[in-house]
């Protein structure tokens, strides 16, 4: 009986062990798992902040766009010598204006595309998801949407100026 109390003591104390075991690996997994979850929220709040920080730049080029856009088309209206030229001036302003405005919508667009690709790949630093190739893919893509949106201002532009020219050519030769 005495050999039945040393075996079920020893048991009970290897049971212990294997439970002490099980909690400890069950606790480490759970703060690798916590860890791992930390970081995924610490890269997304990165990526989320160089968004923001891509969207103020934008914003901040497009302000400056207009300010000197509006300063030459304050110059140009003094200097306008008939009510022709103060059309023309307006005209070729508003123009400006909306090819500022789907300019500023691409570049938004493509800092909250590029921030979106870089929240939905997984794992990745910093210096990974804004690397040079980043760089110039997103230049050349804003270059190619560029170029595809020159056509389209252009004919808003002519759409607002050749009315005004050809009325301007016949009061021309009306005198």
């Amino acid at each position: 009986m005495a050999t039945q109390t040393k075996r079920s003591g020893s048991a009970s104390s290897a049971d212990a062990d294997e439970v002490t075991g099980g909690v400890q690996a069950a606790a480490g997994t759970a703060a690798e798992i916590s860890r791992q979850q930390m970081a995924a929220l610490a890269e997304g709040m990165s990526a989320m902040f160089r968004a923001a920080g891509a969207i103020q730049q934008a914003q901040m080029q497009m302000g400056e766009r207009a300010a000197l856009l509006h300063a030459q088309a304050a110059e140009n209206i003094r200097k306008a010598s008939s009510p022709m030229e103060l059309l023309t001036i307006q005209s070729t302003l508003a123009a400006y204006q909306v090819q500022e405005a789907v300019r500023y919508w691409q570049e938004l667009s493509a800092a909250v595309a590029k921030a979106g690709g870089q929240m939905m790949r997984p794992g990745q630093g910093a210096e990974q998801a804004g690397g040079a190739a980043d760089g110039s893919a997103a230049a050349s893509m804003m270059g190619a949407a560029m170029n595809a949106a020159a056509p389209m201002a252009d004919a808003l532009q002519q759409m607002f100026t050749a009315p005004l020219r050809a009325a301007a050519a016949q009061q021309a030769t009306q005198h």
